[in-house]
């Protein structure tokens, strides 16, 4: 894998793409921002927004890890609003 940042976002655009047509309640963005550390998730009522730092983002591409370090990342958010939605 390449170490480059457009490659990176190229993927995330896609992953981003491939969450809008899944998950059709909400709407997913990406923002490529320092203000993190890694990654984050911010929601509002009807968007999401993955937020990664660009550094780390070239890095797990990098290793081969896009998958399980960004793209899961969405999954995991749905995951972790139904079991909180299912103890309310």
């Amino acid at each position: 894998m390449t170490n480059n940042l457009k490659t990176a976002e190229t993927m995330v655009r896609g992953l981003i793409a491939s969450a809008n047509r899944s998950h059709s309640t909400a709407a997913w963005d990406y923002e490529l921002t320092s203000d993190v550390e890694n990654i984050e998730v911010v929601s509002g009522p009807e968007t999401h927004v993955l937020r990664i730092h660009p550094c780390w983002l070239r890095y797990v591409v990098a290793q081969d890890e896009f998958q399980c370090c960004v793209a899961d990342e969405i999954e995991s958010w749905y995951m972790l609003e139904q079991l909180t939605a299912e103890s309310r």
